[in-house]
C-alpha cells in the first residue's frame, strides 16, 4: 500500500465529522438551557419565600390583638404584591409579578382542634401565607405556616 497517494480527507468523513459535531453542539445547548431554566426557576420560588418570610415576621410585630381571623369568603382570595421605590411623592408602586394570600384562624377554630375542650380560645393563632407566581407557563405557589401566641 502507498500512502503518498492516499491525500486529503474523503467526503464520508467529513460527513462523519459534522454530524458528530452537530449532536455535541445540540448536546451542550440542551444542557445550558436546562440549567438556565432551573437556575431561574429556583430563583423565582427563593423569591417567593423571601416574601413569605417577611410576611410572617410583619404579623408577627404586629399586636396580637390586631391579628383578625380571616372571613371565610377572603380564604381563596390572592392579591398582588406591590412594592414602593422612592421615598415620599418621588415613590414609584412597582408591582413585583407575586400574589399573596395570609389566612389567620384562632387555633381552637381549626377542624382538628373541633370539640376538644382543653384548647382555650383567643391564646393561639395560626398564621398561614402563601405565595402565587408564574414560572414559564405554570402557577407556581409557595406557602408557610406559624402559630403566634399571645403574650400576657
Amino acid at each position: 500500500m502507498n500512502f503518498k497517494n492516499e491525500k486529503g480527507i474523503t467526503g464520508i468523513d467529513l460527513t462523519v465529522s459534522i454530524i458528530l459535531i452537530t449532536v455535541f453542539i445540540a448536546l451542550i445547548a440542551t444542557i445550558m438551557y436546562t440549567i438556565n431554566a432551573n437556575f431561574n426557576s429556583t430563583g423565582r420560588r427563593a423569591e417567593a419565600i423571601n416574601y413569605a418570610i417577611n410576611e410572617i415576621e410583619n404579623l408577627k410585630a404586629q399586636n396580637f390583638e390586631d391579628l383578625q381571623d380571616t372571613p371565610t369568603d377572603e380564604i381563596n382570595d390572592f392579591e398582588n404584591i406591590i412594592i414602593k421605590e422612592g421615598e415620599g411623592d418621588t415613590a414609584i408602586e412597582k408591582p413585583t409579578g407575586f400574589s399573596k394570600k395570609i389566612t389567620i384562624i384562632d387555633y381552637s377554630n381549626l377542624p382538628e382542634n373541633q370539640g376538644d375542650n382543653t384548647i382555650l380560645s383567643g391564646l393561639v393563632k395560626k398564621v398561614t401565607v402563601e405565595i402565587a407566581y408564574k414560572d414559564e407557563d405554570v402557577i407556581e405557589t409557595v406557602g408557610l405556616s406559624t402559630v403566634i401566641a399571645k403574650n400576657n
